[in-house]
């Protein structure tokens, strides 16, 4: 059979001009069934964007908290999901309180970027809800680009009473950590007697990986700023200590040794017998004072006679101290100071020589 036959028909059955016709409308028909499975298939795959979100989690039980870690994943199959990238967590009375940094994916609609049902926006709850636990967080802050928490190290001198075996305990190094976050380090200690038996004054340099809020760094929910109490715990002891300065870990000014005159009035003959002269108040194998001298001569007393003539007389039993004593201060511009107190004269100092504690007044500085 020929292809075309004397007719002009395709194969003996067709009109070669209607054949044509037909092939073109089936491309046509195809090429538009083509088109519409391709559109829809893009609709069917919505755009996704990424976004990092701060979660405010509150007070959470230490046993919740210690299970929430970087790295854990929320609905991972999901085409919205979310990943924790970062975790800080300090101590409460009834935990910790806790702040999580997250990575979501979320559909991204318009410029907005929504996540299980909502857009990501300050003050929205979200679940973190894996094989292991399920809490809510506040969103607190949102950002296209940061991983991780805004948590920085603040410098602080806290002052503290403490009990002398326990201040001796301490190193600088020591540690406070949280769930096995370290979460501050001791970085300086300097002690005083306080003239209470076993008590010391110790002022603790230590850096804290401080929470960077809007308002200011802070810690275990505190703004840090000179005046609040913060805490402290290392392996060998716990305490809170007031915030005396912000930003340095040593006390206002330089170490210097300076030579007062110091005197006790109407002291009981037992004070002068207790003292000589090369005895030291020490902490922390730091020497603190130390006896240079030591006068003892009577006290004096007014006498009135009958006749109205008035007598100064040597008391028969009261006796008046002098002390020489190199003391260790601190030059700062404000002045000297001694045990973190103006040292000048007509102030009283307190020198705890381990066998005897003696108030004595200053007379002069040199």
């Amino acid at each position: 059979m020929d292809l075309i036959d004397d007719d002009g028909n395709l194969f003996g059955l067709i009109n070669l001009v209607d054949a044509l016709v037909v092939f073109v409308a089936l491309a046509v028909v195809v090429a538009g069934v083509a088109f519409v499975l391709s559109s829809g298939s893009e609709d069917t795959a919505p755009d996704t964007a990424t976004r990092y979100a701060t979660l405010d989690l509150g007070t959470q039980p230490a046993y919740v908290a210690t299970l929430v870690t970087d790295g854990d994943d929320i609905n991972p199959a999901s085409p919205e999901n979310l990943t924790i990238t970062d975790v800080y967590a300090t101590e409460t009375d009834d935990g910790r309180h806790l702040y999580a940094r997250v990575r979501i994916n979320g559909t991204l609609d318009d410029d907005t970027v929504t996540y299980d049902g909502g857009p990501l926006r300050v003050g929205r709850e979200l679940s973190l809800t894996t094989n292991e636990y399920q809490t809510d967080g506040t969103i607190t802050a949102v950002d296209a680009t940061t991983p991780d928490l805004p948590v920085g190290e603040t410098d602080l001198l806290l002052r503290t009473t403490l009990a002398a075996d326990a201040v001796d305990t301490l190193r600088t190094g020591d540690e406070y950590r949280i769930d096995g976050r370290t979460v501050a380090t001791v970085q300086s200690v300097e002690a005083y007697r306080t003239g209470d038996p076993g008590q010391v004054q110790a002022y603790v340099g230590v850096t804290y990986h401080t929470y960077r809020a809007s308002d200011g760094p802070q810690f275990a929910g505190t703004p840090v700023r000179e005046g609040v109490s913060l805490p402290l715990e290392t392996d060998t002891a716990a305490f809170e200590g007031e915030v005396v300065r912000v930003g340095a870990t040593e006390p206002r000014g330089e170490r210097a040794t300076r030579t007062v005159r110091l005197e006790v009035e109407n002291a009981d003959p037992d004070l002068g017998d207790a003292l000589r002269s090369g005895m030291t108040e020490r902490v922390r194998g730091d020497t603190v004072a130390e006896l240079t001298n030591v006068a003892v001569e009577p006290s004096t007393m007014v006498l009135t006679s009958q006749d109205g003539n008035v007598y100064r007389r040597d008391h028969p039993v009261e006796e008046d101290v002098t002390l020489t004593a190199d003391l260790r201060v601190r030059e700062t511009n404000a002045g000297v100071q001694f045990k973190g107190a103006a040292l000048r004269q007509g102030r009283t100092v307190t020198l705890d020589f381990g066998t005897v504690t003696v108030e004595a007044t200053v007379v002069s500085v040199r």
